[in-house]
C-alpha cells in the first residue's frame, strides 16, 4: 500500500499553486489517489489506537486513554475530509464514487472502534482510578464510555458483534440512499403550451429536446415551476417525478435501513431505533417526542384547515365547475403564491428582482461581520473543487491571526448534493502540542443559476436559506473547545438546528431586508416601501400549513422508527401526510424515498427542527428586544452559544445567553398561536 508520506507528497504537489486553508484538504486527487489516501488515514488512526491499547493499565492517564481516542478518530475526520466531502460536490462520477466509498469505509471504521473490547478495556481501566476530573475532561470521559455503551460493550460478545455488523450494513445504505438521491437527474418535457404562467427568464434558460422544454427536478427549476405554471396537468406531472425520485433504487434501500435500525436497538436493550437514537438528545424519550408533535399538531390543525379554505375558494374560482376543490400536492405552491399576489400584493418574480445573489451574500456576510464583531476576506487564490467555489477566512473584528475559513459552492451542477447544507470539513480543537486546528466549513446551495444577460435571482425563501446554512456555518467555526467530540455544531440532535433558524429571522426584518437588496439591474435601488411592507404583512401566510408539513416529516419519522413500524412504508406515509399536512399525496409516488435526513444523521431526528425552533425563537427575544445588530448581544451569543459548542449541557448555555430558563413563547407565537404567559 502505498505510504501516508507518499500520498501527502503527490497532495502538496497538486496543490501548491494555490492556498488551501488546511494542509489535509485537497481536492485534486484522482480516484485512485483519493482512495489510497483514505486508506493511508485509516491504517494511521488504527496504529494510533494500537497504541493506546499496548499502555499497561498501570500508566493510563486521562490523556492518554480517553483524550487520545478523540484525537485519533479527528485526526482521522480531518485528514480524510476532503475525500468524504468530494462525494457531494466532485464533477467526476468516478470521483463521487470513491468519496462514496470512503464514506462507507469510515464511516464503517467508526463502528469499528466503539465495538473493541480491547479499546473499551483501556478507558474503563482509567476510568476506575476514579481521577478528579472536571469541565471538558469529565465530560469527555462520560461521553466515551456511553459510546461504547451504546455500541453493546456491556452485552456478550455475540451481541456485540451482532450490532455492530448491523451498523456497518446501515453506515452502507445511508452512503448509497445519498448517493442515489444526487445522481438522480429526472426531468420532464414539456411544450411550450404547458409552460403558461412561467416568467420568460425562466423559460429561456431551459434545455431544448426535440421542439420540447426539458424540467429538471432539482430546485431551482422546480420551485418557480411549481409556483407559477398554470396548468395543473403540467404541474402534476412534474410533481409526480419530484416526489419519486430516486424510488427504484431507494426503496428497497431504506426498507432495510428501517428493518435494521430497529433489530440493533432491540439487541442493546431498546424497544425501538427512536428511543435508542432520542436517548442522548434534550428530548431524551420518544414518548416526550411525541406529545411535543401531538400538542402542535392540536394547535396548528383548525387554523390549518382554515388556511387551506381559503387555497380552495381560489381554485374553485380559476376552475369553476370542473374544480374538485381538491388542493392537491401539485396545487399547494401555485394557490399559495396566487394567495400572496391576490391578498397581499406580494409578487414572487418581483421580490427576486430586489436580491440578486451576489448582492445577498456580500450583505449578508456584512451582517454577520457586525452582528458577531467578526472580519471576512475572501481569498482569490483559494484552492477549490469548482470555478465559482470562493474561500473566504474568519477573523476577529480586532485583528489577529484567522479563525477559520469556509467556502461557498452555491450553484448546481450535475451529480452535486441537491438541496442547501453545511458541511464541517476540518473541525475545530486543542492539538496534541497546544496548538490550535483551525476549523473549515462549507455551504453547498442550489441557487438560481446566472445566464449571460442576468445575474442568480433570489426569491424571499432562498435568501432565509442562505441566512440559515451560514448559521450553520459561525456555529461550526467560531467553536472554541478542546476536544473535537464537543467542537461547534457537535451538539445534541435537537438542538443543533436553532442557532441557524434563529438566524432566518432576521430576513424578516425591515433594516436587513433593506440592507440586502437592490435591484439586479441597479443595486442602488433598494426594495420598494410598499413591496417590504407587504411581504411583512404577508409573513405569517399560510404558517399553520407550513408547520403542519414539518409535523408531517416529523411525525412519519417517528412511525417509522417505533417499536412496531409499517411494513408499507408509502402507505404510511400517504396517511399520515393526508391526516397531518391536509394534503393528499399523488398516488404513485415515493416520497420516502428521497427523504435524505432520515438517512442522513436525522433518523428518528426530524422533530428537532420544531423542537430547536422553539429554542431559536426564544434566543431571537433576545436580539430582538436590543437590537438584531447589537454588537453586545452579539457577543454574548458568540461567546455562550457558538464558542462552547457541547463542552457544556445546551440547557446550560442556554440559560447563559438568556439569563433563564428557555419557554415556548417567543416560538408560539411565531407561528401564529398565543403564547402562555
Amino acid at each position: 500500500m502505498i505510504s501516508m508520506t507518499a500520498v501527502l507528497l503527490l497532495s502538496a504537489l497538486a496543490q501548491a499553486a494555490s492556498f488551501s486553508p488546511d494542509a489535509a484538504l485537497n481536492f485534486n486527487r484522482t480516484p485512485p489517489q483519493l482512495t489510497a489516501h483514505c486508506a493511508a488515514a485509516k491504517s494511521a488512526a488504527e496504529a494510533a489506537l494500537k497504541k493506546i491499547v499496548a499502555i499497561p493499565d498501570a500508566s493510563r492517564t486521562f490523556d492518554n486513554s480517553v483524550a487520545a481516542i478523540d484525537r485519533a478518530l479527528f485526526d482521522l475526520s480531518d485528514e480524510a475530509a476532503s475525500d468524504v466531502f468530494l462525494e457531494q460536490v466532485a464533477v467526476s462520477s468516478a470521483v463521487r464514487d470513491a468519496g462514496n466509498a470512503c464514506d462507507v469505509l469510515l464511516s464503517q471504521f467508526d463502528v469499528d472502534v466503539y465495538s473493541r473490547e480491547d479499546l473499551y478495556k483501556a478507558v474503563t481501566a482509567y476510568a476506575a482510578k476514579k481521577e478528579p476530573l472536571t469541565g471538558e475532561d469529565a465530560r469527555l470521559l462520560d461521553k466515551t464510555l456511553l459510546d461504547f455503551k451504546r455500541s453493546g460493550l456491556e452485552l456478550p460478545a455475540k451481541t456485540r458483534d451482532q450490532v455492530r455488523d448491523l451498523r456497518k450494513r446501515i453506515a452502507k445504505l445511508e452512503a448509497d440512499f445519498g448517493k442515489n438521491i444526487d445522481e438522480d437527474q429526472s426531468f420532464v418535457l414539456f411544450s411550450s403550451a404547458e409552460l403558461a404562467g412561467l416568467p420568460d427568464n425562466f423559460t429561456a434558460k431551459l434545455p431544448r429536446v426535440g421542439g420540447l422544454y426539458k424540467v429538471g427536478v432539482d430546485y431551482p427549476t422546480y420551485f418557480p415551476f411549481m409556483e407559477n405554471a398554470t396548468d395543473p396537468a403540467a404541474r402534476r406531472r412534474l410533481e409526480e417525478r419530484f416526489d419519486d425520485r430516486a424510488a427504484a433504487a431507494n426503496l428497497p434501500v431504506f426498507k432495510e435501513a428501517l428493518a435494521l435500525r430497529l433489530k440493533a436497538a432491540k439487541l442493546l436493550g431498546y424497544p425501538s431505533h427512536a428511543a435508542f437514537a432520542i436517548e442522548p438528545n434534550m428530548a431524551k424519550t420518544p414518548e416526550t417526542v411525541n406529545a411535543f408533535l401531538a400538542r402542535l399538531r392540536g394547535k396548528l390543525t383548525p387554523p390549518g384547515h382554515e388556511e387551506l379554505e381559503v387555497l380552495q375558494a381560489f381554485k374553485r374560482a380559476l376552475e369553476g365547475r370542473a374544480s374538485d376543490g381538491v388542493i392537491h400536492a401539485w396545487d399547494w405552491r401555485y394557490y399559495d403564491n396566487i394567495l400572496h399576489k391576490t391578498k397581499y400584493q406580494v409578487d414572487s418574480e418581483r421580490v427576486r428582482e430586489y436580491f440578486p445573489a451576489d448582492l445577498v451574500v456580500a450583505q449578508m456576510l456584512g451582517v454577520y461581520q457586525k452582528m458577531l464583531g467578526l472580519h471576512f476576506r475572501e481569498i482569490p487564490d483559494g484552492a477549490t473543487w469548482y470555478p465559482d467555489v470562493k474561500l473566504y477566512e474568519i477573523t476577529d473584528a480586532s485583528g489577529g491571526a484567522p479563525i477559520g475559513y469556509f467556502y461557498m459552492d452555491l450553484f448546481p451542477r450535475e451529480g452535486k448534493y441537491s438541496h442547501a447544507a453545511a458541511f464541517n470539513l476540518i473541525t475545530e480543537r486543542v492539538l496534541a502540542d497546544g496548538t490550535i486546528r483551525k476549523p473549515v466549513s462549507a455551504i453547498v446551495a442550489n441557487l438560481d443559476k446566472p445566464s449571460a444577460d442576468r445575474p442568480s435571482l433570489l426569491d424571499h425563501e432562498e435568501v432565509e436559506t442562505i441566512f440559515h446554512e451560514f448559521g450553520h456555518i459561525m456555529h461550526q467555526t467560531l467553536s472554541k473547545t478542546k476536544y473535537g467530540r464537543f467542537s461547534g455544531s457537535n451538539v445534541a440532535r435537537d438542538f443543533v438546528e436553532a442557532p441557524s433558524q434563529m438566524l432566518e429571522n432576521w430576513v424578516w426584518d425591515p433594516e436587513v431586508l433593506q440592507s440586502l437588496s437592490g435591484y439586479y439591474k441597479d443595486h442602488s435601488k433598494k426594495l420598494p416601501k410598499d413591496l417590504l411592507d407587504k411581504m411583512l404583512a404577508a409573513k405569517n401566510a399560510d404558517v399553520s400549513l407550513v408547520n403542519l408539513r414539518q409535523l408531517l416529516f416529523g411525525i412519519v419519522d417517528m412511525d417509522y422508527h417505533s417499536a412496531h413500524p409499517p411494513s408499507d412504508t408509502t402507505k404510511e406515509y400517504a396517511r399520515v401526510m393526508a391526516a397531518v399536512s391536509l394534503i393528499p399525496m399523488t398516488p404513485g409516488t415515493h416520497p420516502e424515498a428521497s427523504f435524505g435526513h432520515l438517512m442522513g444523521g436525522y433518523d428518528a431526528g426530524y422533530y428537532g427542527y420544531l423542537w430547536s425552533k422553539v429554542y431559536a425563537q426564544d434566543m431571537y427575544s433576545v436580539f430582538k428586544a436590543k437590537g438584531l445588530l447589537n454588537p453586545e448581544i452579539g457577543r454574548r451569543y458568540r461567546t455562550e452559544i457558538l464558542e462552547r459548542g457541547s463542552s457544556r449541557d445546551e440547557m446550560v448555555s442556554l440559560k447563559a445567553f438568556l439569563g433563564r430558563a428557555p419557554n415556548e413563547d417567543a416560538f408560539l407565537v411565531s407561528i401564529g398561536l398565543k403564547a402562555k404567559h
